[in-house]
């Protein structure tokens, strides 16, 4: 592995095109839904909680378990050349990454669209597959109204607003906005080539003729079991083309207001980028 990078953002927002986009170059490899971070954490977690390794001097071994953790990620990726691992949770993970990794080159790519629409894409894809829960439903979340159902997507730590906040934190707290770029999805599905040219020149990588046959050789290269969720967030593309979607899911003036106001900072924000 040459180089790592990161995906991240809404959710509904483009991330699965764009993974499908970067792998059409033949250096890059972008992956689906990663749990290369999930490892990294479990790895930290052992270290820090296992009780035969809270009989040794962990001081003396945060060097060892370091290149451990790095040596699982290079080797992970030992036959790839520029990586970009996708996860939302990356975004409050960088720190970690720059210690593991002793660099601090790792860029985000953060995928934006209207929250409206990632609500509307949700509430969409909920009513099509009315018969299966969603899994905020089955663990308690009021799903039988409308308006309850539009709570349990932007209330804190759901999953539209928490990796807002995690951008939120990245940015304003963490100093670390140089080394995130949002990418919107009307961006990518309207000027794709243009936006693919902008993450080559962040991620400081020659440029890519993607659109050379016109994208009518894009191909689904990434796959993930949507029924683990109840095929409640459908992980597939329309191959042989881009093309924006709008989704319009018809929702009361006092709904929108209220995701409007919940996600101003970064409506705002990203009007800046």
């Amino acid at each position: 592995m040459r180089k790592l990078n990161l995906i991240a953002g809404l959710p509904r927002s483009g991330s699965t095109l764009l993974c499908n986009l970067l792998n059409m170059n033949p250096e890059f490899h972008a992956t689906p839904t990663s749990y290369t971070i999930d490892i990294l954490r479990n790895i930290r977690s052992t270290f820090s909680n296992n009780i035969t390794a809270k009989t040794h001097n962990r001081l003396e071994e945060m060097d060892a378990i370091r290149n451990g953790m790095k040596g699982f990620l290079e080797g992970f990726y030992s036959d790839k050349d520029v990586v970009f691992d996708k996860c939302r949770g990356w975004t409050s993970q960088l720190p970690l990454l720059d210690e593991i990794l002793g660099h601090k080159d790792t860029k985000i790519i953060w995928t934006y669209r209207n929250p409206i629409e990632v609500v509307s894409s949700i509430e969409r894809r909920y009513m099509d597959t009315l018969l299966l829960e969603n899994a905020d439903e089955s663990a308690g979340a009021n799903f039988t109204t409308l308006n309850g159902r539009i709570d349990a997507y932007i209330n804190d730590g759901s999953i539209v607003a928490q990796p807002v906040w995690l951008l939120d934190d990245a940015i304003n707290r963490m100093g670390l906005g140089d080394r995130i770029m949002v990418v919107k999805y009307w961006d990518l599905t309207n000027h794709t080539q243009e936006t693919l040219n902008r993450i080559h020149h962040f991620i400081g990588e020659e440029a890519f003729e993607y659109d050379k046959d016109d994208f009518t050789d894009l191909k689904q290269t990434t796959q993930e079991f949507d029924g683990f969720y109840n095929y409640k967030f459908m992980h597939t593309i329309k191959e042989g083309g881009v093309k924006y979607k709008k989704h319009n899911v018809t929702l009361p003036e006092d709904l929108i207001e209220k995701i409007n106001v919940r996600f101003s900072w970064l409506n705002e924000f990203v009007a800046t980028r």
